[in-house]
């Protein structure tokens, strides 16, 4: 509003007063002429306004000269309303997630002094961080190009001028997530038998699963489950499953559906009395943010925090953050890889349930405090492989037992590791399991590990003086490979593996026998080498079949192979330079063979452990120093290679004598040298 000074009293004074120049009988009331100009705020209008001018138009050519203004008046505006704001807490939940404060803003149009509901024309949170002198303000985004049905933008930088507010100018960091609601759906998955969470259960169970759509694509894959619930001793079609909206709550903070699952075994479509019944949540809270990331700066990580979904792959390495938390990022489309974070103490992303690619957590001075997922919330299914490796003060990894990796499981030299935990999630794994390179590792977390489809590698654990850890084990289709554990002496925890591809025992130095793999009946492959204690290869009562070799090499104290009453097929006998071998009675079973090496064992006198032998394609039998007889007393055929050479104690007329009996090759593949030509035979 304006304040209205009056002009015509002026003029008309200037009429009727006389005044000298102007002649009166000639000026009328119609020469009398006004003009208005902007009049800046300062002495005359405090806020601006206009100024009026008056006077005669002496000159009569239309217009109020400068010289012609004879008196000026003000209409000033009024005061404009002052912006005002006002700052409320808010709770833990969609707009911070870990609270902080909602600050209005709008104009006081009432000009009270205070901002009233009515006058709020904008929200910002100012939440709170994880990060000392890091804050986070999140803006509401309405629906348009950047997000098509809205969302939040969210700015991070230091608070420079310390007044708890970021400023356009300290802003550094800037994330948009967009809001994506999309239909829920759920079903019921069967679980095999002797699976976890049913592993006791013959029959297996169910796993009730329910997410979000995001994909439009109708199906529920794993990166949209969202809540987990399992049910044992039941079939799918003995659950039913039924949705129903969800209000605004502490279930849902910004509402969402709610889906009951329960035993239905008569059809009818109503719980059964005293059946199972179980409730999950999905909540509309889905904020996606398009695109990798990278986390380089203790900002980057705040900017990140109303993430829920990123469409992408996550990347942290920021030398100076000590503690990394995202407690709202649930799906990580990509790989998620934290490595040389060289003062990094802390990282959590307790809500993470699902990475597309690997998570790799890697040379990490300082972490001593890691979870990723939360075991008794829901599984963290990761496509690829997880990778922990060259942490040197991590203690634990009971912060992974949320953790299911599709592929393989990499741990390496995480030096603090004494007893890493419980992985009881892990069951199977279509890649491969290593472990290796650990000074202080006791035993390993793989409880109920029951398949791996590549390789098991043991590998200079200084600690490990068993296998205990992988005791539900039954099935390695590639290598199980125990070497250089330089205290490993007991593999009895193993004693429920019944197939493995290749055995390999190398380099251990305490190991002094192979107890303990009582139901292993099936193995390509058999290398043990090099282990200056063993003194016995065998104890392996339901072994039937060899496909390739057993090789037993540089054993410095091996002095038998025993205990193999099942043995019936292998493809080769391998023995090479174990000083002290003498007894080769767990082979006594074999029939027949590919190969048969037997090469400087300088103790060994003979080969009639072997008594049930008929056929083979190559015998060798080289540099044996007190080896004096073959005793292969029912060898029928040697088809392809006779070579014995070397042998100083063997008479020669007992190599060619066998020879001329078995050998039915070549003549090239017949070599008898350089054993003891002088003796006799009868």
């Amino acid at each position: 509003m304006r304040r209205m000074w009056g002009t015509w009293g002026a003029l008309l004074g200037l009429l009727t007063g006389g005044c000298d120049a102007i002649d009166l009988s000639e000026l009328t009331q119609r020469d009398a002429k006004t003009r208005v100009r902007p009049e800046p705020p300062g002495e005359h209008c405090e806020f601006g306004g206009d100024a009026v001018e008056s006077g005669l138009d002496r000159d009569r050519d239309g217009e109020l000269d400068d010289a012609e203004v004879s008196s000026t008046d003000y209409v000033c505006d009024a005061a404009l309303p002052q912006v005002r704001t006002r700052a409320r807490t808010e709770p833990h939940g969609a707009n911070c997630t870990l609270g902080g404060r909602a600050v209005q803003s709008g104009l006081d149009q009432d000009g009270n002094g205070q901002l009233d509901d009515a006058e709020v024309s904008a929200t910002d949170y100012v939440c709170a961080t994880s990060v000392a002198n890091v804050l986070l303000r999140v803006r509401p985004v309405t629906p348009g190009a950047r997000c098509t049905m809205g969302g939040q933008v969210s700015h991070a930088g230091h608070d420079a001028n310390g007044n708890g507010l970021l400023e356009d100018e300290e802003i550094a960091q800037e994330v948009y997530a967009c809001d994506e609601p999309a239909p829920v759906l759920s079903r019921a998955r069967s679980l095999p038998a002797f699976t976890a969470p049913c592993e006791g259960d013959e029959s297996g169970g169910v796993a009730v699963e329910a997410g979000l759509d995001l994909d439009g694509d109708t199906a529920l894959s794993m990166s949209e489950v969202e809540a987990t619930q399992y049910v044992c001793d039941l079939e799918p079609a003995d659950l039913k499953l039924r949705h129903q909206a969800e209000a605004a709550g502490p279930n849902c903070a910004r509402g969402g559906t709610r889906v009951d699952a329960f035993q239905d075994l008569d059809h009818d479509g109503q719980p059964d009395r005293d059946g199972f019944a179980t409730t999950l949540y999905v909540c509309q809270a889905a904020r996606v943010h398009d695109g990798d990331f990278v986390v380089s700066s203790p900002v980057d990580l705040v900017a990140l925090e109303g993430v829920t979904h990123l469409r992408g792959g996550l990347t942290l390495s920021a030398p100076t953050l000590t503690d990394a938390s995202l407690p709202a990022l649930a799906v990580i489309q990509k790989g998620f890889t934290a490595r040389g974070n060289s003062s990094l103490r802390r990282l959590s992303l307790p809500a993470l349930r699902f990475v597309g690619g690997d998570v790799t957590v890697s040379a990490n001075a300082r972490l001593d405090s890691l979870m990723l997922g939360t075991a008794t919330a829901f599984p963290l299914w990761v496509e690829r492989s997880l990778f922990v490796e060259d942490n040197p003060m991590l203690p634990t990894l009971n912060g992974l037992a949320a953790v299911q990796p599709r592929d393989s499981i990499i741990l390496r030299a995480n030096n603090a590791l004494v007893e890493p935990g419980q992985l009881l999630n892990i069951t199977q794994l279509l890649g491969s399991l290593i472990i290796e390179d650990h000074l202080r590792m006791e035993q390993m977390p793989f409880y109920r590990l029951v398949r791996v489809h590549g390789d098991v590698r043991i590998t200079n654990n200084a600690a490990l003086a068993s296998t205990f850890g992988l005791g539900e084990l039954t099935s390695v289709d590639g290598a199980l490979e125990l070497r250089e554990n330089a205290v490993l002496e007991l593999l009895k925890p193993l004693g429920k593996l019944s197939s493995v591809g290749e055995l390999g025992i190398i380099g251990n130095p305490r190991l002094t026998d192979t107890t303990g793999f009582d139901r292993l009946s099936y193995a390509g492959r058999v290398f043990i080498q090099g282990n200056p204690q063993l003194e016995s290869v065998g104890d392996m009562p339901s072994l039937e079949q060899i496909t390739q070799d057993i090789t037993l090499k540089y054993n410095a104290k091996l002095q038998r192979v025993h205990l193999l009453p099942r043995l019936r097929s292998a493809g080769a006998v391998v023995t090479v330079g174990n000083t002290v071998l003498t007894s080769l009675e767990g082979f006594h079973p074999l029939t027949r063979m590919g190969s048969l090496q037997v090469l400087g064992n300088p103790a060994l006198k003979s080969l009639g452990d072997l008594t049930s032998l008929r056929e083979l394609e190559t015998l060798s039998v080289q540099g044996n120093m007190a080896l004096t007889d073959f005793g292969l007393t029912e060898l029928a055929r040697v088809s392809l290679d006779f070579v014995v050479v070397d042998n100083p104690k063997l008479p020669t007329c007992r190599a060619t004598a066998l020879a001329a009996s078995v050998f039915q090759g070549e003549p090239w593949g017949l070599t008898i040298e350089r054993n003891d030509d002088a003796a006799t035979c009868p």
